[in-house]
């Protein structure tokens, strides 16, 4: 069953919050057309700029809205001009005239919408909860400041797979060898802590003739389905959302904070700096690596993990049961 649009558990993946836009690409002149989870969406901005999400395809005729225009914070068809406000209804059908009373049919297909740490969310599926899931470190997370740079790209990669990569500490003596020193190849320590949907790592890699705690250190908070808060150093920190496009792509955007440049004008140079390091180098490896595996899907039974997978296993578990516990579900 394809992921994310599969009929059989197409319903369990869209009932949770996804980020599915970096807040500052959603301006307030033009709509902004995305495909999230199969399904092409329109977000935009009204007068108070507040953000809404809906199905693109216009009720009328099925014109997509994203090509569109917002004016005085109602989205405008590009088509025919009609004309819908944040809560979806039509307030204008120019070729009816100005005292036209659109049906109930020329609704949009809303869906809820949060703001937050700098990132735009959407519940796709079902009644949504009021709140965003409660994750403490995300208050550690970059907001978008003089201090970070953000970027975002879209793999050729199930969304399961692009998890798994995230997840993974002990590729990175080999699939990014140019980058490490030779020899870091022991995970140890390595604990994995499981609570209310979130997962927290830790990890060492070490040499193997060298103690426990030496070396390189990861920390990696994941909140399902797809949020990760990574700390690269205590002053280098990076905030990363996946989310599924369609069956076969993941959208993912990163924002880094870094804190080691205080100067103005250039601390954000040296987050640009180091995001731009990290996408042109190091994430090339990993996409490479996720989407050749197979099969192309991630789960359980795709594979025989072991210690090191811990997180990864943990992950899938949750994914498990928001699609109601069904082994080897993708």
């Amino acid at each position: 069953m394809n992921e994310a649009t599969g009929s059989e558990h197409a319903e369990q993946w869209a009932a949770h919050w996804y980020a599915v836009a970096r807040s500052p690409a959603l301006g307030t002149g033009r709509p902004l057309g995305i495909q999230r989870l199969g399904r092409r969406l329109v977000l935009w901005r009204d007068a108070a700029g507040e953000a809404h999400c809906a199905d693109a395809a216009c009720p009328h005729r099925g014109a997509d809205l994203g090509l569109g225009r917002v004016r005085q914070g109602a989205l405008e068809c590009p088509y025919h001009g009609f004309r819908y406000d944040g809560g979806g209804a039509c307030l204008a059908m120019p070729c009816e005239g100005r005292d036209a009373k659109p049906s109930r049919g020329l609704a949009l297909r809303m869906h809820p919408v949060r703001e937050a740490h700098g990132f735009i969310w959407a519940w796709l599926g079902g009644r949504a909860p009021a709140s965003l899931p409660a994750l403490p470190w995300l208050a550690d997370a970059p907001e978008p400041d003089s201090s970070s740079a953000a970027v975002e790209e879209v793999w050729n990669a199930r969304f399961t797979r692009v998890m798994e990569g995230m997840m993974d500490l002990h590729h990175f003596p080999f699939a990014h060898r140019r980058y490490v020193p030779p020899g870091y190849t022991r995970l140890d320590p390595y604990e994995v802590h499981v609570d209310a949907g979130a997962i927290r790592t830790v990890g060492w890699l070490r040499k193997e003739t060298r103690p426990p705690g030496t070396g390189f250190r990861f920390a990696i908070d994941v909140g399902y389905p797809g949020v990760l808060h990574l700390r690269f150093t205590p002053r280098l920190v990076a905030a990363v959302v996946c989310t599924p496009v369609d069956a076969e792509h993941t959208w993912i955007a990163a924002r880094f904070r870094q804190q080691y440049v205080r100067l103005p004008g250039l601390r954000w140079l040296a987050a640009r700096l180091a995001i731009a390091f990290e996408f042109r180098f190091i994430q090339p490896d990993d996409s490479r690596m996720v989407r050749s595996s197979l099969p192309r899907s991630g789960a359980l039974t795709h594979g025989t993990l072991i210690r090191a997978d811990r997180a990864i296993v943990a992950w899938h578990q949750l994914h498990r049961a928001a699609l109601g516990d069904t082994p080897g579900a993708s």
